[in-house]
C-alpha cells in the first residue's frame, strides 16, 4: 500500500511539472510559429503561390474539362458536362444505353410508415 501511495504521488508531481513545463514549450513553440508566419519573406512567398496558383487556375480547369469531355466521348455518354448529366439520364435513345431505373425500392401498396431500408423488410 506505501509502495502504491509513493507511485501515485510521483505521477502527481511528474504530471504536474510536466504541464508546466509542456505549456511553456507549447507556448514558446506558438510564438515561433506566429513570428515565422509574419515574417515578410514568408508572406511574399505565400502571396507568390497565391498569385501562381490565380494564374495557372483557368489552364487547370479547361485541362480538366477537355480530359473529361474525353472520357464522356469514350464512354458514348455524349460530350461536356451538361452532356455528361442531360445524355446519360433515364429515358436516354441517343447512346444505345438503358434507361436506369430510379435508386428507390418502394412498394406503393404499403403504407410509407411501413418502409425502411432495403433487406430489412418482414414480408419480403
Amino acid at each position: 500500500m506505501k509502495k502504491r501511495l509513493i507511485l501515485l504521488a510521483g505521477l502527481g508531481v511528474g504530471y504536474v511539472l510536466g504541464s508546466r513545463t509542456g505549456r511553456q514549450s507549447y507556448e514558446k513553440l506558438k510564438a515561433q510559429a506566429q513570428d515565422l508566419w509574419t515574417d515578410p519573406r514568408v508572406q511574399d512567398t505565400v502571396e507568390k503561390a497565391n498569385q501562381s496558383i490565380r494564374e495557372k487556375s483557368p489552364a487547370v480547369a479547361d485541362a480538366v474539362q477537355t480530359a473529361a469531355d474525353k472520357v464522356n466521348s469514350a464512354a458514348g455518354t455524349g460530350s461536356g458536362a451538361a452532356g455528361a448529366a442531360g445524355t446519360g439520364s433515364a429515358g436516354s435513345k441517343s447512346t444505345g444505353t438503358p434507361p436506369v431505373k430510379d435508386d428507390v425500392i418502394a412498394d406503393p401498396e404499403r403504407d410509407l410508415d411501413d418502409e425502411g431500408p432495403a433487406g430489412l423488410s418482414e414480408d419480403t
